[in-house]
C-alpha cells in the first residue's frame, strides 16, 4: 500500500477519534499501512501492565467510519470488545 503522508495523517486521525469515543483509560496507538488493509496497535495498561492489541481494518472500512453511522458504529462495537480491558484498566 503507497501511500500519502495526508492518507497516512487521515487514518490516523481517525483511529484517534474512534479510540477517543471508547474513553479508554491509559493507552498509545500507532497506524501502520499493510498491502490493502491497516494495522492498528494499541498499547494499554492493563493490571498495572503495558499489554499490546493489534487491529486489522480495511481501508474502505476505515474511511467509512470517518462520520457517524452504521460504519462507526458496527466499528465501535467491534473495537469495544477487543478493547474492554483497556477501557477499564484490568483484565478478566
Amino acid at each position: 500500500m503507497t501511500l500519502s503522508i495526508l492518507e497516512l495523517a487521515s487514518a490516523r486521525e481517525i483511529v484517534r477519534s474512534l479510540l477517543e469515543q471508547l474513553r479508554l483509560e491509559a493507552y498509545l496507538f500507532e497506524v501502520e499501512p499493510h498491502a490493502r488493509n491497516w494495522e492498528i496497535r494499541v498499547d494499554c495498561g492493563i493490571n498495572e501492565k503495558w499489554q499490546s492489541v493489534v487491529l486489522e481494518i480495511s481501508s474502505e472500512q476505515l474511511t467509512a467510519s470517518r462520520e457517524d453511522g452504521p460504519a462507526r458504529d458496527a466499528l465501535l462495537t467491534a473495537w469495544h470488545e477487543q478493547l474492554a480491558a483497556c477501557a477499564r484498566g484490568v483484565a478478566r
